[in-house]
């Protein structure tokens, strides 16, 4: 089995989560269920957060 680079597994990581932060604040402000509306909400502020925490992993491994 091939080894995965460090550097590519979190860029490729980071990517998904950013669009998943897109995708789920896009959800929230769209859909006409405030219990719903506020549960996409804090999907996307939990991907944000793990969205930060890759990038400051890569800065540290640049």
């Amino acid at each position: 089995m091939e080894m995965l680079d460090v550097k590519t597994a979190l860029r490729t990581t980071l990517t998904q989560k950013q669009e998943l932060v897109r995708d789920y604040q896009s959800f929230a402000d769209r859909i006409n269920n405030e219990e719903v509306a506020k549960m996409f909400k804090h999907f996307a502020e939990a991907e944000a957060l793990h969205s930060t925490q890759i990038k400051d992993k890569l800065d540290q491994l640049a």
